[in-house]
């Protein structure tokens, strides 16, 4: 289950730390992916709340952080 460990205010944007589970993680990357390849510009930041590149850039984030945890798993 999702947790939230702490919180900052940086520029005014608030930062959270929070602990997810890879599969939570998995999932939010799968639900991104959907979002992006099923709307169109215009519908897709009243929905998501940012823009296609914010949107892609988070999952590009969340990819890499997948990517991490997978080679940090195979080496342990």
């Amino acid at each position: 289950m999702a947790k939230i460990l702490s919180g900052r205010e940086v520029a005014s944007v608030r930062l959270l730390v929070l602990e997810l589970s890879e599969d939570e993680l998995t999932v939010l990357a799968a639900a991104l992916t959907t979002l992006l390849k099923e709307r169109d510009d215009p519908a897709l930041e009243p929905q998501s709340g940012a823009s296609r590149d914010e949107v892609e850039a988070i999952l590009q984030d969340l990819h890499t952080i997948l990517k991490q945890t997978t080679r940090q798993s195979m080496t342990s």
